[in-house]
């Protein structure tokens, strides 16, 4: 159990000396946190480092689809049922006969940087010893060297 707090001591003080680029730092601070988590806290001599999915639009371009989403599905109901059968301009017609449709938003799996992460293990005494590429998230197997 030192040698687990002394590591994770090793990990936290050479994340505030790897790098000055803010990126880089969420990095390290990540597989420091996922060590303590993961190493000393559940016992584990391995553990995986998981990034997961994001979405493509930010925040506010998807609240904003939803909104017209809604939107148009009051105004299609209105249209439906309160308004005489004149769907003659093409939006009514198609509002009207098709319906609205659901606003989709992708996600992709954000990938580190990949020479940070593997500078930052090595130099802490640590392999990257398999590598899993999903659709929704990318994960490290990380072992003691």
């Amino acid at each position: 159990m030192r040698e687990k707090l002394a590591i994770a001591n090793q990990m936290r003080n050479s994340r505030k000396s790897f790098s000055n680029n803010l990126e880089d730092r969420k990095l390290c601070s990540k597989c420091y946190h996922t060590y303590v988590i993961e190493c000393i806290f559940k016992g584990k001599e391995n553990f995986e480092i998981s990034f997961r999915e994001k979405y493509i639009q930010s925040f506010s371009e998807r609240i904003l689809d939803y909104y017209r989403y809604i939107i148009d599905s009051i105004y299609r109901f209105f249209l439906i049922h309160f308004t005489p059968d004149d769907d003659e301009t093409l939006r009514k017609y198609e509002l009207i006969h098709f319906g609205v449709s659901k606003p989709i938003h992708c996600k992709i799996a954000k990938i580190p940087s990949e020479a940070c992460l593997y500078a930052f293990l090595e130099e802490n005494g640590f392999k990257i010893t398999n590598e899993h590429l999903y659709s929704e998230s990318t994960v490290y197997d990380v072992a003691r060297a």
